[in-house]
């Protein structure tokens, strides 16, 4: 059973850093969007690409509020919930079966 309890160790694992490496994105690609000059940066296209991945779903049920877009926020509510409920199951799961 340890082979297994190892495997969802690092299933959950790599599921938190992949999470914590796409909440990363969405801050920095949000704090550049507030930067005019940023439009222009190669680097600000691929971490808005990568940020997408995640927000573009939650664009289509989310509205703006004027001028404002908190999809970046709510992207990363459910990220911190996906963290807290799917990694950390995978991870204790993992861990009892040792």
């Amino acid at each position: 059973m340890f082979i297994l309890g190892n495997f969802f160790y690092a299933v959950g694992v790599v599921l938190r850093v992949a999470i914590n490496f796409e909440t990363a994105v969405i801050i920095i690609a949000a704090i550049l969007s507030w930067i005019p000059q940023a439009y222009s940066f190669r680097v600000y296209h691929i971490l808005r690409d990568l940020a997408d991945i995640v927000e573009r779903p939650l664009r289509r049920v989310i509205p703006t509020i004027g001028y404002i877009d908190i999809t970046p926020l709510v992207a990363i509510l459910v990220l911190i919930f996906l963290d807290r409920f799917l990694a950390q199951s995978l991870i204790d799961l993992g861990w009892r079966l040792r």
